[in-house]
């Protein structure tokens, strides 16, 4: 987050989507994040929407930022373009080991780790 944000003491969540599609919203357990920039993939702009809404309500998003993607379309940072480009939906094996999914909100964001 902005060094600006941190140091006024505000509460915070950045979402760093992956490609943004404009079909419907696949709902949180099609989802996955992950924190690092090691994973990325495309999810739909209302899911995109749907997450930032979320964030209000669960403390463990606070203070977080993480990156959002359907989980069937993760693929490491430097592969997720040309998947993108083609829509694949065949996720990779690549686990970072900071996935999160869930098939509730609470759940989605539980873990996460808070930035220092």
């Amino acid at each position: 987050a902005d060094p600006d944000v941190r140091g006024a003491g505000l509460g915070y969540t950045v979402v760093r989507p992956g490609g943004l599609t404009t079909g419907p919203s696949r709902g949180v357990g099609a989802l996955e994040i992950n924190q690092g920039d090691s994973k990325s993939g495309r999810l739909a702009r209302a899911d995109v929407a749907a997450i930032c809404v979320a964030c209000l309500d669960f403390p463990g998003a606070f203070d977080t930022t993480f990156e959002c993607y359907e989980t069937n379309t993760a693929k490491p940072v430097e592969a997720v373009g040309l998947s993108n480009i083609l829509k694949r939906t065949d996720g990779t094996e690549f686990r970072s080991g900071r996935e999160r999914t869930g098939d509730t909100w609470g759940e989605l964001f539980e873990g996460l780790s808070r930035d220092s």
